[in-house]
């Protein structure tokens, strides 16, 4: 690791994850020709050991420290607490659960030298297990996600971003359910000019978890952050379903549940009942219609 000022930041947003948060912070030792970084675990009122679980590595990570991200709550406001304090204006995001490649940091800095924002792929087999064939995210990615009308975003795990970008936005929107956040940002920095770009040595081994409860929750409000998306941005080549399209449409998604399938079909059939669900959920706690 390169000593020095600081000339990148890293941002985790961390709650309860003293157990694998280290797995995280041995990765960003192990960078090979990076630029001297600083590391912000911005703390969203862990109630685990959480402080005790960073102080382990402050050895070995020089420019490590931990900022109170408590006084609200969700990922994007510990993003966006983490942010301000850092004392770049070259900003990189990853999770405390997820493992970062050796060559994470300065594959992303170097994506920042030509690009106001910046993601990189992820794989979901190393830290997951079987539980990465449950949720509808590829194994390996090869560029960045995909979303309505063809827009692009990059997963919140995985980001680079110049601070002014960041400032002129005005940071993530913290009344998102943990879900969409990510691509609520990327779609206001497109909006406003700013341009995503791809780096595809920057890889995260990302983490899903192994417990079928978590993995429903977190599909729960992927969806309900869906519905918050479409709330706010109401994208012209949306069609909401009718009442009568969006009844069959639920039948069908009934009607193929496997019942004679493998237990991980039934846990991916699961998975995208609960970000139906979370969609209609969210979407009639807004007053508008699900996409």
């Amino acid at each position: 690791m390169t000593s020095g000022p600081a000339r990148v930041s890293v941002v985790i947003p961390t709650y309860n994850a003293a157990h694998v948060i280290g797995q995280q912070l041995g990765a960003l030792v192990e960078q090979i020709d990076a630029p001297a970084f600083e590391v912000i675990v911005a703390d969203n009122g862990s109630t685990d050991n959480l402080a005790a679980a960073v102080g382990e590595w402050t050895s070995q990570l020089m420019q490590l420290r931990v900022v109170d991200a408590s006084r609200g709550s969700g990922v994007s406001f510990a993003r966006n607490t983490g942010i301000r304090a850092a004392s770049t204006d070259r900003i990189l995001l990853c999770d405390a659960d997820d493992v970062v490649s050796n060559g994470w940091v300065a594959a992303l800095g170097r994506g920042l030298e030509t690009h106001p924002l910046v993601s990189g792929p992820v794989e979901t087999t190393r830290l997951s297990g079987r539980s990465a064939s449950w949720v509808p995210v590829p194994s390996l990615t090869t560029g960045l996600f995909e979303t309505w009308g063809g827009r692009t975003y990059g997963i919140g795990c995985n980001l680079g971003i110049r601070r002014n970008v960041w400032t002129e936005i005005g940071g993530f929107d913290e009344t998102y359910p943990a879900g969409a956040e990510e691509i609520d940002f990327a779609w206001r920095a497109q909006d406003a000019g700013h341009a995503m770009g791809y780096v595809a040595d920057a890889l995260v081994h990302y983490r899903i978890r192994t417990d079928l409860r978590g993995v429903l929750k977190k599909q729960l409000n992927s969806g309900r952050g869906s519905a918050t998306l479409y709330a706010k941005f109401r994208p012209a080549e949306v069609v909401p379903k009718s009442t009568i399209r969006r009844v069959r449409h639920e039948a069908l998604l009934l009607r193929r549940f496997p019942w004679r399938g493998t237990p991980d079909a039934r846990r991916q059939w699961l998975c995208t009942a609960a970000f139906e669900a979370g969609k209609l959920w969210e979407a009639r706690r807004l007053g508008t219609p699900a996409p």
